[in-house]
C-alpha cells in the first residue's frame, strides 16, 4: 500500500568501482547463460556507478514563519503527486515521486510532507561502508519511510523513532528532515545531526558533526547559503528567491532540476514548480487535498508545455526507452557469445600449431574477440551510468572517452578485412554487424564530437 522512500541511493556516484574488463565480461556472461541469476545481475548493474545529481534543500525560520525548499534534480521524465490520507491515529501526507521509465528502476518517493508539518527529502551522498546494528529492526525503505511519516510530527520525534531501526541502508544516502518549528536533522547511517539554526541548507555531501559547510564544493548550495546569510524575508517570495538560486539548468538540453517544492509547514500549503520554471506554480492546500481521499496526480501534466522538458522527453536514451535498453542488452549478449566462440577457435588452432599442424595465425579472430569484449564493456557502462549519455564517457574516466573512436577504427578495419580476405568471415561479418548499431548510438549521443 505504501510506496514510500524507494532507494534514493540509486542517484549516487561511485567512481572507479568494479570497472575492470574481466568484471564486465563476467556480468554479461551471467546474463546470457544463467537465467536463474538474471535478477541478481540486474540489481548488481544498478548499484554500480550512477550519476550524482546535485539535489539541494533548505529550511528557514524567522518571525514565527517556517519555509522548507527542495530542488529535485534528475533526468526523470515521469513524476507523480500522491496524497495519502491518515488512518486511525496516523498522519496523512503528500509524496512527490519520480521514475525514468527504466525497466529495472521503480517509482521513487523523493520528497514529502505530512499534515503535522514534518518534511523529508532523500539525498544521495558519497558512499561509506555501513555496519548493521545488532538487535535493531531492519525494514525496507518503503515500509520505514511510510511509518516515519505516519507517526512523527516533529524532527525530534522522527529522530527518536529512527533510533529503533537499523540505518545501514543509508550507506550512500541521507535523509534531510525539517518541521514547522524550523528544527532540522541530517540522518545518515553513522551520523545524526540535529539543529535549530534560523536557516540551514544541504546538498549531496556526506556530513559530519564538524563539517565545514563553507568548504563543501557545491556552488549552488553555497549560493543558497549566501542568500540565507544575507537575510531573506520570511515570505513565499523570499524563500522562493533561495529556491531559485539553488536550482540547476545545464546547457545541454536545459536538463537539471526536475521539480521543486516550497513547503509552508505551519499552514499545510505546498508550492510546486516544474522543470526549473518558477513562473507557473501549482499550489496545494494539504488538508483540502487529503479530505478528497487517496489520489494521485501526473506531475508534468499540471503545468503548461515546457520546451526544455520536451527536449529531454525527445532525447532517446536506454534509461527512458526500454526498447533501447533491451536491444543493447541483446547486443552485449551476442557480442559475448561471439567472443567466446572466437576464443575457443583460437585456442583450438593454437593447440594445433603446437602439435605441428600447418595452421594460419588467427589474427582476425583475435581482433574480433577483443573487439567483442570492448563492445560489451561499452554497453554495460552505457546501461549503468546515465550521466554518460549527457556528459560523455570522459565524465566517468578520461581514458574511456577514446573507446568509441577505437571501436570505429576497428569497424573500418573489419570491413576492409572482410572485403579483401574471405578467411574467418563467419566471425568478422557478424562482429561488424554488432558494431554498427552501437556506433550509431555513439554518434547520436555525441561521443565523436
Amino acid at each position: 500500500m505504501w510506496n514510500r522512500f524507494r532507494s534514493v541511493s540509486v542517484a549516487v556516484r561511485e567512481v572507479e568501482t568494479n570497472s575492470s574488463p574481466s568484471f564486465i565480461v563476467t556480468l554479461v556472461i551471467r546474463w546470457h547463460y544463467t537465467n536463474m541469476h538474471i535478477r541478481t545481475l540486474l540489481i548488481t548493474l544498478f548499484v554500480l556507478p550512477v550519476p550524482l545529481l546535485a539535489c539541494t534543500a533548505f529550511v528557514m525560520h524567522n518571525n514565527g514563519r517556517t519555509f522548507i525548499g527542495n530542488n529535485e534534480d534528475s533526468w526523470c521524465t515521469q513524476g507523480q503527486v500522491c496524497f495519502v490520507p491518515g488512518m486511525e491515529d496516523h498522519y496523512g501526507a503528500v509524496y512527490f515521486s519520480t521514475w525514468t521509465g527504466h525497466p529495472f528502476r521503480d517509482w521513487t518517493d523523493q520528497i514529502g510532507m505530512n499534515e503535522a508539518g514534518l518534511v523529508f527529502d532523500g539525498l544521495s551522498i558519497q558512499p561509506k561502508d555501513a555496519v548493521s546494528e545488532p538487535g535493531k529492526q531492519r525494514l525496507q525503505f518503503t515500509e520505514l519511510g511510510g511509518r516515519l511519516m505516519e507517526r512523527c510530527a516533529t524532527v525530534p520525534e522522527a529522530v527518536a523513532f529512527l533510533k529503533d531501526y537499523d540505518r545501514a541502508f543509508l550507506h550512500k544516502s541521507m535523509l534531510f528532515l525539517a518541521d514547522a518549528n524550523g528544527t532540522y536533522a541530517i540522518v545518515q547511517s553513522d551520523t545524526v545531526i540535529v539543529g535549530t539554526d534560523p536557516h540551514f541548507a544541504v546538498g549531496n555531501w556526506r556530513m559530519a558533526c564538524n563539517t565545514d559547510m563553507d568548504a563543501v564544493p557545491i556552488p549552488r548550495l553555497q549560493q543558497g547559503r549566501a542568500l540565507l546569510a544575507e537575510g531573506v524575508d520570511p515570505t513565499v517570495e523570499g524563500a522562493l528567491s533561495v529556491l531559485q538560486g539553488m536550482r540547476s539548468c545545464r546547457q545541454f538540453l536545459g536538463n537539471g532540476t526536475f521539480f521543486s517544492t516550497l513547503f509552508e509547514p505551519d499552514n499545510g500549503r505546498v508550492h510546486l514548480y516544474f522543470y526549473h520554471d518558477f513562473e507557473h506554480p501549482v499550489i496545494f492546500d494539504l488538508r483540502t487535498e487529503l479530505a478528497k481521499g487517496p489520489h494521485t496526480l501526473d506531475l508534468p501534466t499540471l503545468f503548461p508545455p515546457n520546451s526544455e522538458f520536451q527536449a529531454l522527453e525527445t532525447y532517446k536514451t536506454p534509461f527512458h526507452q526500454q526498447w533501447i535498453f533491451w536491444s543493447f542488452m541483446a547486443l552485449a549478449g551476442l557480442a559475448v557469445l561471439l567472443g567466446l566462440v572466437c576464443g575457443v577457435v583460437v585456442l583450438v588452432r593454437e593447440i594445433l600449431r603446437l602439435m605441428g599442424r600447418s595452421v594460419r595465425p588467427p589474427w582476425n579472430l583475435y581482433l574480433v574477440g577483443l573487439t567483442m569484449v570492448a563492445l560489451a564493456g561499452l554497453v554495460v557502462v552505457l546501461l549503468m551510468m546515465e550521466r554518460v549519455v549527457y556528459f560523455g564517457f570522459g565524465d566517468v574516466h578520461p581514458a574511456l572517452s577514446v573507446l568509441p573512436y577505437l571501436l570505429l577504427l576497428i569497424a573500418v578495419g573489419l570491413f576492409l578485412r572482410a572485403r579483401k580476405n574471405t578467411e574467418d568471415r563467419w566471425a568478422t561479418v557478424p562482429g561488424l554487424l554488432l558494431l554498427v548499431p552501437i556506433l550509431i548510438g555513439c554518434a547520436y549521443w555525441g561521443f565523436f564530437w
